[in-house]
């Protein structure tokens, strides 16, 4: 009988767990709430779910290309933000006092709300609830800022100019959009600068994320 996985990777060492129930039955409450959520829109407030469920551009009509450059901007976000939030919560496993686990888990809460408010639009209806959109871009503002504070005594260990040129990058794209200019290529300009500052700070947390965990597994085998 073989008693490896592979040439690297005795079998003995794979631990082996019950199923994980507690979070197999979560998965599927939660789907099972977010079609009760749909079928409530449908039924009692007359949001037909096709208008829910299916692509927008598809909804609407229009070409596939539609939003592309946002779309990137919003996946990005995503894998920026799970990929750090994935490392800060290994790193929090291991029990050391890492102080590159704070940093990567506020940058990854950073990303995620920015790819989730980018994908699901939220800042451009945040005045539905009262709130003004400079408001929302002001919050995002101090707390971007208060990543910038944690990874400074961490910055001159890691890839520092991609944390840097992010900064400069999504602050140029936010002074563009609150000066509300009206010349040619305005928007093109702000988009520019917000995509390559999303594009920096997510190559700067993956591969910090990458590094951390390479140094975790490094240590543990």
């Amino acid at each position: 009988m073989d008693t490896t996985l592979s040439s690297e990777v005795p079998a003995g060492r794979i631990e082996t767990l019950g199923q994980p129930w507690k979070s197999f039955l979560l998965i599927l409450l939660s789907s099972v709430l977010l079609t009760s959520f749909v079928v409530v829109l449908d039924r009692i407030f007359g949001i037909d779910n096709w208008n829910i469920v299916r692509d927008p551009n598809a909804i609407a009509g229009q070409p596939a290309y539609f939003g592309f450059y946002s779309g990137l901007g919003a996946v990005l976000w995503l894998v920026a933000g799970s990929s750090a939030l994935l490392a800060a919560r290994c790193l929090r496993r291991t029990g050391r006092n890492d102080p590159r686990s704070r940093l990567l888990l506020l940058g990854g809460l950073f990303c995620t709300i920015a790819g989730l408010d980018d994908f699901l639009m939220l800042h451009e209806q945040s005045y539905l609830i009262g709130i003004p959109e400079k408001a929302v871009m002001a919050a995002y503002a101090v707390f971007l800022l208060v990543v910038a504070a944690t990874a400074y005594p961490v910055l001159r260990l890691t890839n520092w100019i991609y944390f840097s040129v992010a900064l400069v990058c999504l602050g140029g794209s936010a002074l563009v959009d609150m000066a509300d200019l009206t010349m040619s290529g305005a928007v093109l300009l702000e988009e520019t600068l917000k995509f390559t500052g999303i594009a920096y700070l997510a190559a700067y947390l993956v591969t910090l994320a990458v590094s951390t965990l390479a140094e975790a597994i490094g240590r543990a085998a």
